[in-house]
Formats: structure tokens, sequence, C-alpha cells
């Protein structure tokens, strides 16, 4: 049954002709599930993965276009006690330009423990990203920041999303002048908008940027479409390199 589901997905994203790929809650135990992936994918993309502390069965996973992408290094950012959470960055070179992707997937709010969790994941997350780029030279305006993941939390006053926005933009809101209202049914069966990429860059800005499956109603979970290949639906950016108007899509 999970084959059949994720060769759909697969093939979803097959479709997309995407340049990078960003997946959470990618099962990591599972040999034959890698294996799936990679024998459809690895023809184009690279495969990166990072999986959860102390035995967890899932992770994260970065899928690279070789053909648009130089790939520099792979830093894994572990958080161990704090939720047995994990980043995933990946430094790479598009067109001579330095480029940071990171992958992360925060605890859900359960209760009041766990939203002082989310908060104290979102900080040491984003002092480690700032620790690498100290550590690798990046700190200079011509590195950009690609920030995306599950963040388990609608952006409306919430303490996660109003912390990442002092230093990022969301390539959504940008480009939507609003966030999506719902890209997750929760396992409670809220509606809730909890998917983002975000974004830091002088170089890169967002020209599109939308929900998939097209044509779902932002505003409610179900609609005429009737999803069924996940509890979340993808947000998917295009970028333009401002000095040439090259484009690349997440």
């Amino acid at each position: 049954m999970w084959r059949t589901r994720h060769l759909a997905i697969i093939n979803l994203l097959q479709s997309l002709q995407l340049h990078l790929i960003c997946l959470q809650e990618f099962w990591l135990n599972e040999q034959s599930f890698i294996k799936l992936y990679e024998s459809n994918l690895s023809s184009k993309y690279s495969s990166y993965y990072v999986q959860r502390t102390h035995d967890h069965d899932d992770g994260l996973a970065i899928f690279v276009d070789r053909n648009h992408f130089k790939f520099i290094n792979q830093e894994d950012l572990l958080l161990n006690d704090i939720g047995n959470r994990v980043g995933l960055l990946l430094h790479l070179e598009y067109k001579g330009k330095a480029l940071l992707v990171i992958n992360i997937h925060l605890t859900f709010p359960h209760n009041a423990f766990d939203r002082h969790l989310r908060l104290t994941q979102i900080k040491k997350f984003l002092d480690m990203i700032h620790e690498y780029q100290m550590k690798n030279n990046l700190l200079s305006d011509k590195c950009s920041i690609i920030l995306c993941g599950d963040f388990n939390s609608s952006w409306d006053n919430d303490p996660v999303y109003q912390l990442i926005e002092k230093q990022f933009r969301s390539s959504y809101l940008i480009v939507n002048k609003n966030e999506p209202k719902v890209t997750h049914l929760t396992h409670r069966r809220e509606e809730l908008g909890v998917d983002f990429i975000f974004y830091q860059s002088n170089i890169f800005q967002p020209i599109t940027s939308e929900l998939i499956p097209r044509g779902c109603d932002v505003h409610k979970w179900n609609d005429t479409i009737g999803w069924t290949l996940s509890d979340h639906r993808a947000i998917l950016t295009t970028f333009q390199l401002e000095e040439n108007q090259e484009k690349m899509d997440l």
C-alpha cells in the first residue's frame, strides 16, 4: 500500500521538474523505501539524508538536481535532547553563488511544554545556521539561505514564525500577499497552514509560489481536488536570480 502511494508522490515530483526537493517524515529505517525514491530519482538528483536521533525511524531528505547545483558540504543539525529533532543543511553553489538550503521539522505543539520546545528548537537551528556561516566565511550578502519544512503550527500569533520573520521572508507571503490558511490536516483533524519556504537573499527573489496540488482551496482541506497522497500539501516556489533571470524551482 505504501509503495503505491509513494510511487504516485514520486511521479508527481518528477512531473513538476523541480531543481530542489525537500521532504520531511522520510522513513530512513526502511531500505526499500529509500531505494524506491533513489531508483526513480537518481538519474537526475543527488540525495542527502539525516535521521532523527535516538533510533527514530524518520528523518529528512533533500534531492538536488545535479545539472543546476554544485554540492559543497552537508551539515547535520542534531538537537538530540530537544525533542530528537534534526535539520539538514546543504551548502551548495548555484551559478557560482553560495546557497544554504535547510530542511527542518519541528515538534507538534500538543501542549504548553511542546510549544516552548518548538521555540527552543528554532532558536537552536538558527544559531547552528549562523555558526555554520561564521565557520565557512559565509556571512557576506552573497550567501543566500532557503529555510523550509514542516513547522507544525499556523503562522498566526506563532512565536516561532515571528522569530523567523525577523531574519527571513516567506516566499509564499511575498508572492501572494497572504500565507495559505491550510497546508495540513493534523491527527486531530485540525486544518492548519504549517508548511513554509523562507528565504534570505539579496540576489534571489521568488516570482511564483503555490500549493500542490494545483487548484486546491487554500482556505480549507476538503475541496473538489480530493488530495489523498499526503496529509500535507506541498509548497512550490520559483526563485529568480536577478542578475541573469535564471530560475530555480523548489
